[in-house]
């Protein structure tokens, strides 16, 4: 009602409001409040489409993915993660929104920067999920004892750490996803989009490439780490695919440095071979695969057309998608 009234009155409480509406399907009466969730997101969505100010409203949207309700950390995240995915802020229909807004409403002025701070959140959030795996590898007498990056956004501790990293990872991926695949390039210099198309190119060279590598690595090589911390570095890896894949097929940023690495190949193909991997990091897997702007050898390519038919075939088994489609 006050964001009818003047959005003004309620947006220094949007970061602090932002938050809630992931936990909207955990309450009662969710139903009921989601649809209030989705009608504050569009109010606050056009409030600042209209001022001008959406790289505000985007921050909103990240914060918001790493402010983890605190009492998720004691819970397994593999039973909230449906919950968390689906909640109104990363729901479709608030996503195209968002995609659209950001394509009319991001002035020339702010495309560069908004490119640099999404990817820089995004490095910070990876940076503090591979500390989590460092300190529960130290934890479990495995690698060496490094002291913890203690941070306001991250847990102090507990086994939940892992999962909760992986999460806020996946969630804001895929706002930084729709936001890097909308921005208007065409609307600034050429100087300025190489400047963004480098940006975008090395962090896929840099975080993105990393956390593609050591979710991929840990599966293939069959570690201990099996259970959660499996289960969080397949997240991760899952969304740092998606993230590349998406990049790779939009047009803004097709064909500009973003690299040949048929070694990713390799890895992954070889993933798709093991039994535990989650059905969405297979979908991932052979998206990559077949994204088409790198030179594929058949043997790669014959290699997961045999596996994805054995995973279509098993499709009998209790394994199903955690991420709805």
């Amino acid at each position: 009602m006050l964001s009818r009234i003047d959005h003004d009155l309620v947006e220094a409480s949007t970061s602090h409001i932002l938050p809630k509406f992931l936990t909207v399907h955990q309450a009662s009466h969710g139903e009921f409040l989601e649809n209030h969730a989705h009608e504050f997101l569009s109010l606050a969505l056009s409030f600042h489409a209209k001022t001008r100010t959406l790289p505000v409203y985007i921050s909103h949207l990240i914060d918001s993915c790493i402010q983890l309700p605190p009492h998720f950390s004691s819970l397994p995240m593999q039973a909230s993660y449906d919950g968390l995915v689906a909640s109104p802020a990363l729901t479709m229909n608030h996503l195209n929104k968002l995609s659209m807004a950001v394509r009319i409403f991001i002035t020339p002025g702010q495309t560069l920067d908004t490119a640099r701070q999404v990817l820089a959140v995004l490095r910070e959030i990876w940076e503090r999920f591979r500390d989590m795996e460092k300190a529960a590898a130290a934890d479990h007498g495995r690698g060496t004892r490094k002291r913890r990056r203690i941070s306001e956004t991250s847990s102090s501790g507990g086994k939940g750490d892992t999962g909760a990293g992986a999460v806020t990872f996946m969630l804001a991926a895929r706002i930084a996803t729709v936001v890097l695949t909308s921005l208007p390039l065409h609307t600034i210099t050429e100087a300025e989009q190489a400047q963004v198309k480098t940006a975008v190119a090395e962090s896929l060279a840099g975080f993105v490439r990393e956390a593609i590598l050591a979710g991929t690595s840990a599966i293939i090589s069959g570690s201990s780490d099996r259970g959660r911390d499996a289960w969080a570095t397949q997240v991760v890896a899952a969304a740092a695919l998606r993230l590349r894949y998406m990049l790779q097929m939009s047009a803004g940023h097709a064909r500009y440095g973003l690299y040949d690495q048929n070694d990713l190949d390799e890895l992954a193909a070889s993933a798709l071979k093991v039994d535990d991997c989650l059905p969405e990091y297979n979908v991932e897997i052979v998206s990559l695969t077949y994204s088409g702007h790198s030179q594929r050898t058949h043997r790669i390519q014959s290699s997961v057309t045999s596996c994805t038919t054995n995973i279509v075939g098993a499709s009998s088994s209790s394994k199903s998608f955690l991420t709805p489609f």
